[in-house]
C-alpha cells in the first residue's frame, strides 16, 4: 500500500536523454481519431496529444519493451542470461532484437534492435520497497540464497543469474521479470505521479509529469483505433500503423503492458465500467485540461483508480484461471504437476504460469492500493504461498477454497459485480 521511494523527477534531470531516443513520436490520429470534437463514448477526444514535452515519456517506452523482452527471453528453451542483463542494465546495442518486433509481423516498425531506441537501466529505476513475504521464497531456488525480504531487483537479478522459465518449484522466473518490471517501475512510478497530481502537488504546469503517467500506462495515443465497441482488444494489436503513414510507431502506436490490460478486464461485462475506454478517456481528459490552464485532479483520480482496478481484476482472473486448471481433478485429488499435465519440473504447465500472475500482480498492490490495506495483501500472500501447492497434501477443494478467499477480499474491497468476478 506504501507509495514507492522513486520519485518522477527524473523529468527534471533526464531531458538530454531524449536527444537519443530515435523512437520518434508523431502528431497521427488514428483511423478511429480525431484532435477534437466529441465521438460516440462521450470524450472530448479520441487522441492523447503529442506526448512531446520531457523525456519521461520516451523512457516508459523503452521500459515496457525492455520489461516484456525479458519475459519472451526467459521462456527460451535456452535463455542467454548475458543478453537479458545487457536489457536489463540498458547496454543491449544493434546485436539485440527487440522481441515485441521481433515476434510479430509490424509494418516498417521504427525500430527492430536496442541502438534504435535508448533503453533505460532498469535495475537503477525499480522501486526499492520489500516485497511482503518475499523471504518465504525457497533461497537458491526461486529467490537469492539471502535471508530476509528481498526487493523486485533482488529477485529478478537471481532470474538473470538462474535463467529459466521456471524453477523446480513451479515458480515462474518469466512472469515474475517481466510483470516485476511493469510493477516495480510502469505502475509505481505512474501511481505516484497521478497521485501527486490527485494531491495537489502537481497541476496544470506540468505537462511532462501527466506525459510520462501515461507513457507508464502504455496506451497509444490513438489507443481507440486498437478496441473494440466493447473496450476489448481489436485484431490489429498490439502495434499497427493507425495513421497510415507507412511506418508502425512504437512510441505512438503500440500497446503496452498496462492498457492492454484495461482491454481484457473491461470488455465482458460494464457492471463495473469499460476500464479501457474509462482510464484512455481520463487520461486524454487531463492532458487537455493541463493544455487548457485548468485543473487534471478528477481525471488524475480517475485514470488511478482505474488502473488499480484493473490489476485487482487481474489478480481475480488469475485465480480463475487456475481454478480452470484444475477442471480435471475430482474434489479429493491432490495437487502435483504430474496431475497437472507436467512430466518434470523444468516443464512450465498453465497453472504455474497463472500462480505466477496472481503472485505477482498482487505484489504490484504494494506500490499502490487505495483499498486493500498492507494486512490484507499479506493475507492473499499467505493465501498464494510462496510456491503452487505441489506435493503439499493440498486438494482441489483445498485449493478452490482459498481461491474463493483470495476472490472474496478484493471484491469485498472494490466493490466488484458478481458477474465480473465470476467471468473474469
Amino acid at each position: 500500500m506504501r507509495r514507492s521511494l522513486f520519485r518522477y523527477t527524473h523529468i527534471l534531470i533526464l531531458p538530454l536523454l531524449a536527444v537519443g531516443m530515435v523512437l520518434a513520436g508523431c502528431d497521427s490520429s488514428g483511423s478511429n481519431g480525431t484532435e477534437n470534437g466529441d465521438d460516440d463514448n462521450g470524450a472530448a477526444t479520441d487522441v492523447f496529444p503529442a506526448p512531446s514535452d520531457g523525456a519521461g515519456y520516451t523512457d516508459a517506452i523503452a521500459v515496457h519493451l525492455q520489461g516484456s523482452d525479458l519475459g519472451s527471453r526467459l521462456k527460451d528453451a535456452s535463455p542467454d542470461g548475458s543478453t537479458m542483463k545487457s536489457i536489463y542494465d540498458g547496454s543491449a546495442g544493434g546485436d539485440t532484437d527487440i522481441r515485441f518486433v521481433s515476434g510479430r509481423s509490424l509494418t516498417s516498425p521504427s525500430a527492430v534492435d536496442y541502438s534504435q531506441i535508448s533503453p533505460v537501466d532498469i535495475s537503477n529505476r525499480l522501486s526499492t520497497i520489500d516485497l511482503p513475504k518475499s523471504d518465504l521464497l525457497e533461497k537458491g531456488v526461486d529467490a537469492p540464497d539471502v535471508s530476509g525480504v528481498k526487493t523486485m531487483d533482488d529477485l529478478i537479478n537471481f532470474y538473470l543469474d538462474n535463467p529459466k522459465h521456471t524453477s523446480a518449484n513451479g515458480v515462474d522466473f518469466a512472469q515474475f521479470a517481466e510483470k516485476g518490471v511493469a510493477a516495480a517501475i510502469s505502475y509505481a512510478e505512474g501511481a505516484d505521479i497521478l497521485t501527486d497530481f490527485v494531491d495537489g502537488t502537481l497541476g496544470a504546469d506540468d505537462e511532462a509529469a501527466w506525459n510520462e503517467a501515461f507513457g507508464h500506462f502504455g496506451a497509444p495515443r490513438d489507443f481507440r483505433a486498437f478496441l473494440t465497441d466493447d473496450g476489448s482488444i481489436a485484431d490489429n494489436a498490439p502495434a499497427d500503423d493507425v495513421d497510415g503513414d507507412g511506418e508502425t510507431d512504437l512510441e505512438t502506436e503500440a500497446v503496452y503492458i498496462w492498457a492492454d490490460y484495461t482491454a481484457d478486464r473491461g470488455g465482458a461485462t460494464n457492471q463495473d465500467g469499460v476500464f479501457s475506454f474509462e482510464a484512455f478517456d481520463a487520461f486524454v481528459d487531463g492532458r487537455n485540461a493541463i493544455d487548457n490552464g485548468n485543473d487534471p485532479t478528477e481525471h488524475a483520480a480517475t485514470a488511478l483508480d482505474v488502473w488499480e482496478q484493473t490489476i485487482a481484476a487481474n489478480v481475480i482472473h488469475y485465480a480463475n484461471s487456475m481454478e480452470s486448471d484444475l477442471s480435471d481433478l475430482n474434489d479429493g485429488d491432490e495437487i502435483t504437476q504430474s496431475a497437472l499435465g507436467s512430466d518434470s519440473p523444468s516443464e512450465s504447465t498453465g497453472f504455474e504460469d497463472h500462480w505466477g500472475e496472481a503472485k505477482i500482480f498482487t505484489w504490484t498492490l504494494q506500490y499502490h492500493s487505495g483499498e486493500l490495506s498492507d494486512g490484507q495483501l499479506e493475507a492473499i500472500h499467505d493465501q498464494l504461498g510462496s510456491k503452487p501447492p505441489y506435493d503439499a497434501g493440498v486438494t482441489k477443494s483445498d485449493w478452490v477454497g482459498t481461491l474463493d478467499q483470495v476472490r472474496s477480499t478484493i471484491q469485498d474491497a472494490y466493490g466488484f459485480a458478481d458477474e465480473n468476478v465470476n467471468n473474469w
